[in-house]
């Protein structure tokens, strides 16, 4: 293959990885595991603050917030997904979210123990298959990617906050 031929492979390669669709997704620390939500629906990254408890809530709903004037129901994640429950410290964040349900559009709040980073995936790098044996839900999951460093379990947050199910 001559120079301009491997210059010609090289620049067919960017683009193809340019047409790639990718999307963002915010990584969070779960007991240990990595777990991530569409960045697009993260509104806001509160630190923790105690919310008021609803009587007769499942025990994954942690309570409300008044949030600007708004009330937000808030989950905590570990409990949602059948997780073992933590204490909360300096690193547990609440992440509000824009989650879309069948009666439309509510912004409901999760509890994760730390936020980690934002990664990119595409299509190809984002993965589920039925042979993965998830200790969660696998209607919770949208996909598991790799990042290059770690297994990243990504979440679809409509299902997974349809509190009704």
């Amino acid at each position: 293959m001559t120079a301009i031929e491997a210059t010609d492979v090289k620049e067919l390669e960017d683009l193809d990885e340019q047409d790639v669709p990718k999307a963002e997704w915010l990584s969070f620390k779960l007991a240990g595991l990595d777990y991530a939500v569409d960045i697009l629906r993260v509104q806001e990254i509160r630190v923790w603050q105690a919310s008021t408890r609803i009587p007769y809530s499942p025990a994954y709903v942690n309570g409300l917030i008044n949030l600007r004037g708004a009330i937000v129901p808030i989950v905590d994640l570990r409990l949602r997904l059948g997780l073992d429950y933590r204490d909360y410290d300096a690193e547990t964040v609440t992440l509000i979210m824009d989650v879309v349900l069948n009666e439309g559009n509510k912004t409901i709040g999760i509890v994760v123990d730390a936020i980690s980073e934002v990664i990119q995936t595409d299509t190809d790098n984002a993965q589920l298959s039925a042979d993965f044996d998830l200790t969660i839900d696998q209607a919770y999951v949208s996909g598991i990617a790799d990042d290059g460093e770690k297994m990243v379990i990504l979440l679809n947050v409509d299902t997974l906050l349809d509190l009704d199910i």
